[in-house]
């Protein structure tokens, strides 16, 4: 397991072996990385603003894919 402090709050936190952000972590320690609380609070707040979501993305994916855009 590895720890590594987050972008945000500033708290150092913990990766397990099983996370897909473990690699990452492991190889590039000097990069900006952020703990799970924060990350869904900055999506929960992009989701806000924008008004995006990740399902209202996939579905226009999907459209302009079949039209060859």
């Amino acid at each position: 397991m590895y720890t590594t402090t987050c972008l945000i709050c500033k708290k150092e936190f913990a990766i397990p072996f099983s996370d897909f952000r473990y690699k990452d972590i492991k190889y590039n320690r000097g990069k900006h990385h952020v703990c799970d609380d924060c990350n869904k609070l900055v999506q929960e707040e992009c989701q806000k603003i924008t008004g995006l979501n990740p399902e209202l993305i996939d579905v226009w994916d999907k459209v302009l894919r079949y039209r060859g855009l």
